[in-house]
């Protein structure tokens, strides 16, 4: 398959990700959404702009969105650039949110989520790249598989933060991970990278620590630590300065006045999230199970992860002991953070959304794993189509489901024709053919180009048969 129809293949899949309208009457993508239009008038405050979310902070006579300001920031241009065209929705009066509220439609939040999308793009070519890097050959299905079998698909449909910041966050881990090719300045570039994704999203934090240290498992360590602290310390100005503009200090956030009941006022009783330290308390190794194994857990929906987990030896064995290292730590790290938040799924939520920074570091170990032999490919193969079975429906079938409800209810969906989540081109079957086709021209030229490998191949052979003969 030539460079180009590899690029093809990931963009059918980003493709298919931008059909689809991100869900609305939520928390999470109004709070953003708020955000965005904000600061398009040119104020931190959220006042003229509440909707239906209730991720809002309230302090000083105003409200602001619990969130961090990357994701708002970076959709910006594309917000004015509707804005300035005269094109943005109008939003009608709702009965939920604070008093006074409008409602954020489908169509304004997927406007500004084509971020995501973009975003989304980046990182299929970013998994390619370093799969490829290692592995010939194996980048654009490993890509594909991850694109298509984890929770990465249906957040890039949501407005939500996290393909953002883990697309800045693996794109430092790219940088760091071509010591031989990258020059001097990779680790100040990488390390302004890993400030950005948390500048996007808070909990990131964690994984900039983790790719600190896998910048200076090379000499000079003293130079590399000082270039890559460096550069994440400029990656978090921006944040340093929404907060002091906001709250009147670089250390505050929304996330200490979080509203948490908005009564008749619409801030009836504000404080921090949860018990414990902004809702973190420590580690419960029941919670982290439930995490792994519960019906909405990782392994559970997408069991292409745990292939890539258990691959982690096998790429160990191959020379890179340095990246398994790294992924092993991550894993660890985000599942013990993960398991001490009073909310560990994150609410609504096809799976437990707060380990999706794992998810593209995975495209190492399951690269390796595809290199042993031919039951290593089938069993990773099984484990790609049963993953992307489930995200796929959940995709079209709403994402956000309630941590009570079974992932069955996409299925009951699909089969009824009902609730299904619309598109851009329409809602039922319209909807599900706008998403489902650019996936399937992706999967068939994927599979022509299998077919010619194999047949050129077998027309070689019989030549070199037939000229020994």
């Amino acid at each position: 398959m030539s460079r180009s129809s590899k690029i093809i293949v990931l963009a059918l899949i980003a493709l298919a990700a931008a059909t689809q309208l991100p869900e609305a009457r939520c928390w999470n993508a109004p709070a953003h959404y708020a955000l965005v239009q904000s600061l398009a008038d040119g104020s931190p405050s959220i006042d003229r702009h509440l909707n239906q979310s209730g991720d809002i902070a309230y302090v000083d006579g105003h409200y602001y969105a619990a969130k961090s300001p990357g994701l708002a920031t970076f959709s910006l241009p594309l917000y004015l650039a509707y804005r300035f065209a005269g094109v943005v929705p109008k939003e009608p009066a709702t009965k939920y949110g604070p008093p006074g509220a409008h409602l954020a439609t489908r169509r304004a939040i997927w406007m500004v989520n084509l971020v995501s999308v973009a975003a989304f793009f980046a990182l299929l070519l970013l998994m390619r790249s370093v799969a490829d890097s290692r592995f010939p050959g194996t980048g654009t299905p490993v890509a594909v598989m991850l694109g298509l079998g984890t929770m990465l698909l249906p957040f890039a449909t949501q407005y939500f933060s996290h393909i953002l910041s883990t697309t800045f966050a693996f794109a430092a881990f790219v940088l760091l991970s071509k010591r031989r090719k990258s020059s001097r300045l990779a680790p100040l570039v990488a390390g302004a990278l890993a400030g950005l994704a948390v500048f996007t999203e808070m909990p990131l934090f964690i994984v900039g620590v983790g790719l600190g240290v896998y910048a200076i498992i090379d000499r000079p360590r003293l130079g590399r630590a000082l270039s890559y602290g460096g550069g994440f310390l400029a990656g978090l100005v921006p944040l340093a300065l929404y907060n002091t503009w906001a709250f009147h200090s670089p250390l505050n956030s929304g996330y200490s006045y979080t509203v948490k009941k908005l009564g008749a006022s619409g801030h009836e009783v504000v404080g921090t999230n949860g018990q414990g330290f902004f809702g973190f308390t420590y580690p419960h190794l029941g919670t982290a199970f439930d995490l792994l194994f519960s019906h909405r857990g990782l392994f559970v929906l997408a069991p292409l992860t745990l292939i890539g987990l258990l691959a982690l030896p096998s790429l160990a064995r191959r020379g890179y002991r340095r990246e398994a290292l790294l992924v092993g730590g991550l894993a660890l790290a985000l599942l013990a953070y993960d398991s001490a938040y009073f909310l560990p799924f994150g609410g609504d939520s096809p799976g437990p959304r707060f380990l999706i920074p794992l998810l593209p570091f995975l495209s190492l170990p399951i690269a390796a794993f595809l290199r042993g032999g031919m039951i290593a490919k089938l069993v990773t193969i099984a484990a790609a189509i049963i993953s992307a079975f489930w995200m796929t429906a959940a995709t079209v079938a709403q994402p956000l489901i309630a941590p009570r409800i079974s992932p069955d209810v996409w299925i009951d969906r699909i089969s009824s024709g009902r609730q299904l989540s619309p598109s851009i081109l329409g809602v039922g079957l319209t909807a599900e053919l706008a998403f489902f086709l650019p996936i399937l021209a992706a999967l068939s030229i994927m599979a022509s180009s299998a077919w010619w490998r194999f047949a050129s191949g077998r027309s070689s052979r019989q030549r070199t048969n037939a000229g020994t003969d």
